[in-house]
């Protein structure tokens, strides 16, 4: 009986995989998987396909599918039938000779990638995957077959994605971003994480909920996970959100005090704003990321401030009458 529902559960996941890789797969196609794949067992069935794809994937068989030349869905639906075949043979042997099924193999050490305050890095993965990490980063690397898995330890990363059949993980702070192929930037904040969607789709979940919130993003729309709890989705202007990319930080009406923050991440120059009034100043404007200096006298053309220095800290006040 056992075995007859894990057959299910593996057919039903091999139709799942078919359904996901399909192009017009929208918000409610993985909203119905992720509500299947909540289930313990539907989610371990699932993990079961990716790996028989990731084998079939450097095998002849997948090369036997393109040189039939099926339609992608059917190729689709052709290869996870195949990979829910796999899975079952494999478990016919591995009950027959230990009475369960076979473990995965142990995680290999990650590769471990960082920058300093100020500096940005150019990665290429494995996979073809690249990574640019911004100011002060950290990314462990750990690609098995089950999952292209990267954890952004601190500070921020933009990933565009190569397709493949095995999923591209991001885990930051209290979140997971799941993808098959796109790209996509990642924050780790004081308070939590944030993701913004470039292009594609990604899903992400906030594992500190209680019931594990699952948010759909289009491109534009940013993600921002809070205390475990993912708050509403908003959409924000790519250019600017993504302009650090290019050594440029753009601002368009933000406080004072989120500037000076923002601006502080790409120096060891702190720039400082005790003044409460002062700090909810609104400001737009772009500006070299880790020049403090050319921040502080462009605002001073349009603020009545002025900058007191001190060591390695440049404080912002009113300016005396």
């Amino acid at each position: 009986m056992v075995q007859g529902d894990h057959a299910s559960r593996v057919k039903a996941a091999a139709r799942w995989y078919a359904e996901l890789q399909a192009p017009e797969a929208g918000a409610e196609t993985w909203d119905a998987f992720r509500a299947w794949e909540r289930h313990p067992a539907n989610a371990a069935a699932f993990r079961e396909i990716e790996a028989a794809l990731s084998t079939l994937d450097r095998s002849s068989l997948a090369a036997h599918a393109a040189v039939r030349a099926r339609p992608p869905q059917r190729a689709r639906v052709w290869l996870g039938a195949v990979a829910a075949a796999v899975v079952m043979a494999a478990l016919g042997a591995a009950t027959l000779f230990s009475g369960r099924a076979a473990q995965p193999p142990a995680d290999t050490l990650p590769l471990v990638y960082a920058t300093s305050v100020g500096e940005q890095r150019l990665l290429e993965l494995a996979d073809g995957s690249s990574v640019r990490l911004n100011t002060a980063s950290r990314i462990e690397v750990a690609f098995s077959a089950q999952e292209r898995l990267v954890r952004l330890t601190g500070g921020q990363a933009f990933f565009e994605v190569e397709p493949d059949a095995v999923p591209f993980v991001v885990d930051a702070a209290a979140s997971r971003t799941r993808a098959l192929g796109t790209a996509f930037d990642v924050f780790v904040k004081a308070e939590g994480a944030q993701v913004t969607l470039l292009e594609g789709s990604v899903s992400v979940v906030s594992p500190g909920s209680a019931a594990g919130e699952l948010t759909m993003l289009e491109p534009g729309d940013r993600l921002v996970i809070s205390g475990g709890k993912a708050q509403p989705v908003v959409q924000v202007d790519l250019a600017a959100a993504l302009s650090w990319r290019t050594g440029i930080l753009q601002f368009a009406d933000v406080r004072l005090a989120d500037a000076v923050d923002e601006l502080n991440r790409y120096s060891g120059t702190r720039i400082v704003v005790q003044d409460p009034a002062l700090a909810e100043e609104r400001l737009s404007g772009s500006f070299k990321a880790g020049d403090q200096e050319m921040f502080v006298s462009a605002l001073s053309l349009f603020l009545p401030v002025e900058a007191e220095r001190s060591g390695n800290t440049i404080q912002i006040v009113l300016a005396s009458d």
